[in-house]
């Protein structure tokens, strides 16, 4: 438990963090690899060039600050952080070294003598972060240690089969070398470890599971992510050269973007691209136990060249018969041409029903579905999305 004293004292630096929680987060960064490289296995390094793990952490940062004394409000947060930690198996040990020079980045950009009070509350707020953290990770550790094939820490699978679903983006089954595959819930992902060409360091990526929960092997739908660009994805382009038989290594399937009410009276699913990974899986999952005819499945797409999934798509559909849309940002041929809209929204979603709506997508997609669920009525209960990438919210 918290005195009053250190809530109000991080309360009170709230304002600060917002306004230099960045370069903070910046300078922690530069620390902690330059006195520990051997994280740089863990953290996505790409994320690290670009910023994006330094916003995120401010993010973070600011909002465990600013809500030190309503953690309640923070719990979606941690779980969501919490298994993308299990993904990377960030352990307890960990946790003291993150510690250290995130309190020395504060105490040196904000030149602080090492005694002060700030410092002193933010070591006692940090310790306790870390230990909801630890024991919420071990949590996930173990359920997936004691499932049924489970287990802990990753373990080396096989590419079984490769398959281009689309342009730029290509499917690999997994299969475990020991045979052994944990069940898992249709959204949920699996972190990815591989060793790329000409790096010095190992990588690890969270890809969402698009096969049904049930089968004997797992399969991850891939993006080559900047092919030929400033920022090449290093993951996504060293799989797109693998080969069958080569060897991955995974982390057991985690993540809280699951369905959250099998018996809704109507599920709609609006995808993005390959946010259409975790959505698939879902689809599948659900046509085995609900009424087609309360499942509708919008898809938004470039072009028809860029339809992820077109042909398994329109089998199901074929084959179940539920609502299925498409829309082709610059290309006619689909249900709707340009970006998809409050309008074109509201005419696809069922009449007379508030459904559980799930999408998935880059951000701004994101965003604007959110946005567009909000002005039409679906209640934030009602609205689950996951987020590619290190950042928490769509803000």
């Amino acid at each position: 438990m918290l005195s009053n004293s250190v809530i109000q004292t991080i309360k009170e630096t709230a304002p600060v963090l917002a306004e230099q929680g960045l370069k903070i987060t910046d300078l922690f960064y530069q620390k902690l690899f330059l006195n520990h490289p051997e994280l740089q296995n863990i953290f996505n390094m790409a994320n690290q060039a670009q910023g994006e793990q330094s916003r995120a952490l401010a993010e973070s940062v600011f909002m465990y600050a600013s809500k030190i004394d309503e953690l309640q409000e923070l719990t979606p947060m941690v779980k969501r952080i919490a298994n993308k930690h299990a993904s990377l198996s960030i352990q307890p040990e960990h946790y003291p070294i993150v510690g250290k020079y995130l309190l020395e980045a504060i105490e040196e950009h904000l030149e602080l003598p090492k005694s002060h009070p700030i410092l002193d509350a933010w070591r006692i707020a940090y310790n306790a972060l870390a230990d909801i953290f630890i024991a919420t990770e071990e949590d996930i550790y173990l359920e997936n240690e004691q499932k049924i094939q489970g287990w802990r820490g990753f373990k080396p699978f096989k590419i079984d089969q490769i398959t281009t679903e689309s342009k730029g983006i290509k499917s690999f089954y997994l299969k475990a070398e020991d045979g052994r595959h944990a069940s898992f819930e249709a959204g949920q992902y699996v972190g990815v470890r591989v060793k790329p060409e000409k790096s010095d360091y190992e990588e690890i990526r969270q890809y969402s599971l698009s096969n049904a929960p049930g089968e004997d092997f797992y399969r991850i739908t891939v993006k080559q992510e900047g092919h030929g660009s400033e920022f090449p994805g290093t993951v996504s382009n060293h799989l797109h050269k693998a080969k069958v038989s080569d060897t991955v290594w995974l982390q057991p399937p985690t993540g809280d973007f699951t369905i959250q009410s099998p018996d809704s009276s109507h599920i709609t699913f609006i995808a993005g691209g390959v946010g259409l990974t975790p959505l698939l899986s879902m689809l599948l999952q659900q046509l085995k136990t609900m009424d087609a005819n309360k499942i509708t499945f919008i898809q938004c797409c470039r072009d028809s060249e860029h339809h992820l999934m077109k042909k398994a798509i329109t089998n199901l559909q074929q084959r179940y018969g539920f609502h299925y849309y498409v829309a082709y940002e610059v290309e006619s041929g689909a249900d709707h041409q340009g970006y998809l809209t409050k309008e074109v929204l509201q005419k696809w979603l069922p009449d007379n029903t508030q459904p559980d709506v799930y999408f998935c997508g880059s951000k701004p997609f994101m965003s604007a579905v959110n946005k567009m669920c909000s002005e039409i009525g679906i209640s934030e209960q009602q609205r689950h999305y996951e987020i590619f990438g290190p950042t928490t919210t769509l803000s």
